[in-house]
């Protein structure tokens, strides 16, 4: 585990509202902070480490990322043209 990744699970634990702000891939895990996330959230800095800490990931309505999704999308299609 990286100390990068170290870093990130410390901080959740220290401060659970980050989950809040966070989304998380079903697939391969990935977390990263809301792109929608505000500038400054009350009280303190927490808007700010979170961005340090964290990537943005963007999630669909599935808690996919956009590999993951594209990925999915393939295999599907795959999928429904061997059963034609």
């Amino acid at each position: 585990m990286s100390s990068k990744n170290r870093e990130q699970i410390l901080y959740s634990k220290q401060y659970p509202e980050v989950a809040r702000w966070l989304n998380q891939c079903v697939i391969c895990g990935s977390v990263g902070y809301k792109p929608e996330m505000p500038t400054k959230i009350f009280p303190g800095f927490l808007a700010e480490n979170i961005r340090k800490l964290f990537k943005p990931l963007i999630v669909n309505e599935i808690n996919l990322c956009n590999d993951c999704a594209k990925h999915w999308i393939k295999s599907m299609e795959q999928d429904n043209s061997e059963k034609i």
